[in-house]
């Protein structure tokens, strides 16, 4: 069955790749380094060379990771090094070529703190930047007057629902895993949903479907009730940290301050969602408790009689088994691919700050998808 998903994202990357013209440019692609990504990185070569890969540290799948340092320069950096401004500055320079247009592909908006510092010498060798996440949107939205670039974002594309929807799922997959593994019994757990977004509305859906008690919060009150409409309980903030067993952050910011931790339930569980380890305080969490291994992927923090639980160290748990990997998955790589060509458009025209590909795009990317995956007698994905 993989072998057969990995020939299905081949085709429809290549048929995609082909609406883009090859350009005189160049790559840089900070990702994930997870099984699907050789045919997206396949179909990016036919359009320009891949100068640098950066991996994210806490996604990577060993074998991939292997198998493309075979083929591209792949850089590794600590999680701390990737927030240091001077780090990036020093991949830059490095692999931005003085006379090669470059594009940057990431995930995270970790670059936006070394672009918001507008650098004359990336002038003329950066087209732009095309974004893939959430968190890094906003990272983007943060320094959008200060963009001398334009840059796309794919976070909040139509086509990319389907995905976050579903990495709700593949969270409480990983989280129930982890604890069966670990000898925890989650059975008649209250669970705590921080952030009704896409991510956060699919995660409570599949918690409710799992028959755990369902709580949410999000700061805008306009998804509170969206998330009351839905069944789910909608608790002021501080009763809702009070009574929660296990707490799942989905917000893509820090849903959990320093502030909070002695509030938490004695026993607590911090799980995060999002898509990198903001969601909780961990330098606060630091400070205040007392780190103890438990268990692979799980660590037990103590203040006194205080005690609480952090999986994945504060990273998405849904990467310790691969997070999503999928046909769906396929629709968001397609619009990264499509996207180089609306990058270029924008920078050939001037015009700087921050966008999203067109709906004509969206739909042709569908269309193609359809094509592809779906079984259309059955109306059903594509299996053999």
């Amino acid at each position: 069955m993989r072998n057969f998903l990995t020939t299905l994202r081949r085709n429809y990357f290549r048929e995609v790749s082909r609406l883009v013209k090859p350009f005189n440019g160049q790559f840089i692609f900070l990702t994930h380094i997870l099984e699907d990504r050789p045919e997206l990185l396949d179909a990016l070569s036919n359009i320009a060379p891949i100068s640098a890969i950066i991996a994210v540290p806490y996604s990577i799948h060993q074998p991939t990771l292997d198998k493309l340092k075979q083929e591209f320069t792949v850089i590794v950096p600590t999680l701390e090094q990737l927030y240091e401004e001077q780090y990036l500055k020093n991949l830059l320079d490095k692999y931005l070529s003085t006379s090669t247009p470059t594009v940057i592909l990431e995930i995270g908006g970790y670059f936006a703190k070394v672009l918001r510092n507008f650098n004359s010498l990336l002038e003329n060798k950066l087209i732009g930047i095309i974004e893939d996440t959430e968190s890094g949107h906003r990272e983007y939205e943060n320094i959008i007057k200060k963009l001398r670039y334009p840059v796309i974002s794919i976070a909040r594309s139509q086509l990319k629902i389907n995905e976050d929807f579903l990495v709700g799922a593949s969270c409480l997959y990983s989280v129930e895993k982890l604890f069966r593994r670990a000898g925890f019994l989650l059975d008649s757990k209250t669970a705590l949903v921080l952030g009704f977004g896409k991510v956060g509305r699919g995660l409570a859906h599949a918690l409710a479907k799992r028959h755990y008690h369902v709580m949410v919060y999000d700061i805008q009150p306009s998804r509170r009730i969206n998330a009351l409409s839905e069944g789910f309980q909608v608790p002021n903030r501080k009763t809702a940290l009070q009574k929660a067993d296990i707490i799942y952050g989905t917000t893509g910011v820090c849903s959990i301050t320093q502030k909070d931790f002695i509030t938490l339930k004695n026993g607590a569980v911090l799980i995060s969602c999002g898509s990198k380890d903001t969601e909780f305080d961990l330098r606060g969490l630091q400070k205040q408790f007392v780190k103890h291994d438990v268990f692979e992927h799980l660590h037990r923090y103590k203040r006194g009689k205080k005690t609480l639980y952090l999986a994945a160290q504060g990273a998405p748990i849904n990467f310790i088994d691969g997070a999503t990997i999928g046909p769906v998955l396929s629709l968001t790589h397609a619009e990264i691919i499509l996207a180089v060509k609306e990058i270029i458009a924008l920078y050939n025209s001037g015009k700087h700050g921050l966008f999203e590909t067109p709906q004509k795009t969206k739909d042709l990317l569908a269309a193609k998808w359809l094509k592809h995956f779906l079984e259309p007698n059955y109306g059903s994905y594509r299996h053999t």
